[in-house]
């Protein structure tokens, strides 16, 4: 039996403060096993003043095994660590540690679209999943100097669209891990030269872009993942698996939400001009939109709340947090929209939005489902049958059934009955707890990258779970809810077969964009 202390089966790669790396939740686990949604959603746990019992191979596979008697161990230093796993292999001498290309047979050669931020972990993990890095591109040098010093010899670029036209016969796939606004470009860009694509959720802003993308993966039959992990967990399985057996009875309602925006938004004018940071491309990172001059409150991260360049916090978040109700219900496009605000729309996202989609019958739903999205500090209530004082925490799904009503946190979390029936019986809440407990050990969730590496190297459109088939249709349902916040207190109705909505013309003015010289959303 192993020792009775916190439990990690990590893999991956040191880097940065400390040593980052996935959990991976396919892995044999004796006692309780790590899951999608733990130490940040299970992704980059800091491996730190941890003590390493075994190093042992998994096909082939270096894995270790850390235990902690803590539960927020203190950092230790790369050195440390290095030092501590390097002493083990050694001892083990059938064990061998290896940092990235470690996959048996030919790695997927990819080039990287942005390599700070999010750009640095997807980077990361697709070296660790297999893939080789053939060249990469940054606008801003700055926030990618990290990756740019460590990958020395590969070729570095701040326009992908150089990038591509001088790489394209040297590389298979490419990772797309900038702001909203260039994923369609950049991704359609790769996909017409026959490249499998990764890339960041949402899939785009807007409509148009998400349905580009969607004809895109039916022309070029190129595998294809959008970056929401938690579709890959366990805990989705747990979800698809009540859903299937019919554990909610019929659909009433669908709610999702977020503690999103951590940046700022409700802004009503442009930052003021100011001169461009000393290595960034600014045409090149407003790409596709129409140029504007460079303001200190774009970037980093801070894009998020602006129109032209973001999302907002359910672009940023819907992907995840949405996704069990979307997948499980098979839900698409939405037949009416309806918005709440903290203000109209002006140059920024609202502060907190209420958006509620209307969607059409399906196979879970015959009777058709309201969805309702909270951000900004909004929450859904406690559903009958649940205890009133429950708290809905910061980040969540919830399923409410005439049966059961479940509720599970970020990243797809993993689902926990909080109602059976519609009144309050905590014995019977119990009884199904238990019950869904064990069916959740019975599951196994796979590494999001790895699940599309191995897929693109074996060239398996459909192995991804969240390729461009199920993801470009629930992006697409969120950007017309980001149309919707432009008129709040307005029914918007969307006519699918057209492709626009049938009662608003100003509406259908956001429904897509229309790219700047140099760019296109041609297929």
């Amino acid at each position: 039996m192993l020792p009775n202390r916190r439990n990690f089966i990590i893999t991956g790669q040191p880097g940065g403060r400390g040593a980052s790396f996935n959990i991976d939740p396919a892995l044999p686990w004796q006692g309780t096993r790590p899951r999608q949604g733990d130490h940040h959603k299970g992704t980059t746990p800091q491996v730190t003043g941890s003590e390493l019992f075994l190093l042992k191979t998994w096909h082939g596979e270096a894995v270790l095994l850390l235990m902690s008697n803590s539960q927020n161990p203190a950092q230790s230093t790369r050195r440390s660590f290095l030092g501590t796993t390097t002493a083990a292999a050694a001892a083990l001498g059938s064990a061998e540690l290896v940092y990235g290309d470690h996959h048996k047979g030919k790695p997927l050669r990819f080039a990287q679209i942005g390599c700070g931020g999010k750009g640095s972990s997807d980077l990361n993990n697709t070296v660790s999943s297999g893939g080789k890095l053939i060249a990469m591109c940054d606008v801003d040098a700055g926030r990618a100097s990290g990756h740019f010093n460590k990958y020395k010899d590969v070729p570095r670029y701040s326009d992908y669209r150089e990038m591509l036209a001088k790489h394209k016969d040297e590389i298979d796939a490419v990772v797309v891990s900038t702001p909203d606004h260039v994923h369609a470009v950049a991704a359609l860009a790769a996909m017409k030269l026959g490249k499998h694509v990764y890339v960041q959720k949402p899939l785009a802003r807007t409509y148009g872009e998400c349905m580009a993308l969607l004809e895109a993966t039916k022309k070029y039959k190129v595998v294809t993942q959008m970056g929401n992990q938690g579709h890959a967990g366990s805990g989705l399985k747990l979800w698809k698996k009540m859903m299937d057996d019919g554990a909610f009875g019929e659909v009433l309602e669908l709610h999702s939400w977020s503690n999103r925006p951590i940046w700022p938004q409700g802004m009503t004018k442009y930052p003021a001009e100011a001169p461009v940071p000393k290595g960034l491309d600014w045409d090149s990172w407003v790409g596709p939109m129409e140029k504007r001059p460079f303001g200190k409150g774009f970037l980093p991260f801070a894009w998020r709340g602006w129109w032209d360049f973001g999302a907002g916090a359910m672009g940023d978040m819907a992907c995840h947090n949405m996704d069990p109700a979307f997948w499980t219900c098979g839900l698409t496009l939405p037949t009416s929209i309806k918005a709440e605000a903290s203000a109209p729309a002006g140059v920024a996202y609202p502060k907190w939005s209420v958006i509620t989609f209307e969607f059409p019958a399906t196979k879970a739903c015959p009777k058709g489902v309201r969805m309702t999205w909270h951000d900004g500090g909004k929450r859904p209530k406690p559903p009958a049958g649940a205890d009133p004082r429950l708290n809905m925490g910061g980040n969540g799904c919830l399923i409410v059934g005439s049966k059961m009503s479940a509720m599970g946190g970020s990243h797809a979390g993993t689902p926990r009955p909080i109602a059976v029936g519609s009144e309050f019986n905590k014995d019977a809440i119990a009884k199904e707890s238990a019950r869904w407990q064990d069916e959740h050990r019975k599951l196994r969730g796979t590494d999001h990258h790895r699940e599309w590496v191995d897929a693109a190297k074996k060239g398996d459109i459909n192995a991804p779970g969240s390729n461009f088939m199920y993801a470009a249709p629930m992006s697409a349902a969120l950007a017309l809810g980001a149309v919707a916040l432009r008129f709040p207190g307005e029914e918007l109705k969307w006519d699918d077969d057209d492709g626009k909505f049938i009662n608003h013309d100003e509406a259908n003015k956001w429904v897509t964009i229309d790219p700047r010289k140099g760019y296109d959303l041609k297929v």
